[in-house]
């Protein structure tokens, strides 16, 4: 019987820090150069007009932060800008949040004049204990509007555009459903379903290997009329440890996250397994390592990145 890979979150975990940690792929390169380059023009000059000089702090939300590898870069360009800032950092991994907090000690110096609010729990929790009184003049939500789930995505993001300031800006990242993961669980829907339980399953993580894409959530956001732009990235993923022949923890975990599917290889029957092998080898690209003449197989993804403004 196999699981979504969103039904355990330490699975989940283990999948992440492979992917991104190792720097199996190069999703963090693709996305600072974005920030580096497009955010200030796109996003700090909006805020600057949109709230005017009003002396008070700028206020920021993070959802699903992580380490914070790509919020202390958009608070560094905010800083830019707004002297002060009050950041309010929501993170359910423990392991995830604790690294957050401990950068921010160690490098104080370069968050002088932001003041953080931490909280150790799921948007959804967040929501429930504080309601949506509070407002902030800046969301950002980067890969982590997935956990949501396909029945609480609608809530999630009306509760996103209330508690979102006049003149402010969400940032929501979002892989489309056209290319990488979204392509493949979408070609193959029934690799983990909803009515599959397990001991081990997180009740805060969704119940199924769907993965919600950018055109989800823009639909929503047409429905409701709110305004948002639209661009895309697209970057790569080293998937060679798939198809070296060899049974290895390293493409095991590669091949979970790629179908969204809890030890996909063991979990699914020959034949599938032979199908999703096939798709991913159709679907990628053969290329040379740039550290050697060795030839590296990239699976290609294209994440969707909505500025979604009040």
């Amino acid at each position: 019987m196999s699981l979504p890979l969103s039904s355990n979150k330490d699975h989940w975990l283990e999948c992440y820090k492979l992917t991104w940690d190792n720097r199996v792929c190069d999703r963090h390169v693709r996305f600072r150069e974005w920030i580096e380059k497009e955010f200030e023009p796109q996003l700090v000059k909006t805020l600057s007009a949109g709230l005017g000089a009003t002396g008070k702090p700028l206020c920021v939300l993070g959802i699903g932060s992580a380490e914070g590898n790509h919020e202390m870069l958009q608070l560094k360009k905010l800083k830019t800008k707004f002297a002060k800032l009050s950041t309010t950092v929501i993170e359910p991994n423990k392991q995830m949040f604790l690294q957050y907090q401990e950068t921010v000690r160690q490098k104080s110096s370069d968050f002088t004049g932001i003041e953080f609010e931490w909280h150790n729990q799921t948007f959804q929790d967040y929501v429930q204990l504080y309601g949506v009184r509070k407002k902030y003049h800046f969301i950002s939500m980067v890969h982590s509007i997935y956990y949501v789930g396909d029945s609480d995505l609608e809530e999630t993001i009306r509760e996103l555009y209330d508690i979102l300031a006049p003149g402010g800006v969400i940032l929501m990242v979002v892989m489309t459903d056209h290319t990488g993961i979204g392509k493949v669980v979408h070609t193959f829907p029934n690799l983990a379903t909803k009515e599959q339980k397990s001991a081990s399953s997180d009740p805060s993580m969704t119940k199924s290997n769907r993965l919600i894409n950018s055109t989800d959530v823009t639909s929503i956001l047409d429905k409701y009329k709110i305004v948002y732009t639209q661009s895309e990235y697209r970057e790569s993923w080293d998937i060679t440890a798939c198809f070296t022949g060899v049974d290895t923890t390293k493409g095991n975990l590669l091949l979970d996250i790629h179908t969204q599917t809890i030890n996909f290889k063991a979990s699914v029957s020959t034949t599938v397994y032979s199908q999703v092998m096939d798709f991913l080898k159709d679907h990628m690209s053969v290329r040379k390592s740039h550290q050697s003449d060795e030839e590296l197989c990239y699976f290609d993804t294209v994440s969707d990145i909505l500025l979604i403004t009040k």
